[in-house]
């Protein structure tokens, strides 16, 4: 039995699917949810995730935007549960599209300016 019976012929590699930038806030409310009950919630890196509850600020982040484009707002130790849950309440109704919409491109930009940096940094490795 060849190499190819036991383990198929090469196809393409599809990439992991990227999370949609409201499908990243859902996770991150979820992995904030987890924080306040205590559980050690890790990133893709392996490294434990940061509160948005800090300094007396909130502020909720998708990946390394903040959410109110550097804005935050003030809470009262001991209202983070409520907060959170009033937060995901407001996203759930839509109330943050807006924000997420600015976050979205934000997103894409930097991609882009990303893959851009990608191309030359690889056509200088080839000169």
């Amino acid at each position: 039995m060849s190499f190819f019976d036991t383990y198929g012929t090469p196809s393409e590699i599809k990439p992991d699917k990227k999370l949609e930038t409201r499908e990243m806030l859902e996770k991150n409310i979820a992995d904030q949810e987890k924080l306040l009950n205590g559980e050690d919630v890790k990133n893709a890196k392996g490294e434990t995730i940061r509160s948005w509850f800090r300094d007396g600020r909130f502020v909720p982040t998708i990946s390394i935007f903040g959410l109110f484009g550097g804005k935050a707002l003030p809470f009262k130790k001991g209202g983070e549960s409520k907060m959170l849950a009033d937060f995901k309440k407001a996203f759930n109704n839509g109330d943050f599209d807006s924000y997420i919409s600015e976050v979205d491109k934000k997103r894409q930009e930097n991609i882009k300016k990303l893959s851009v940096a990608r191309v030359s940094k690889d056509k200088k490795k080839k000169s």
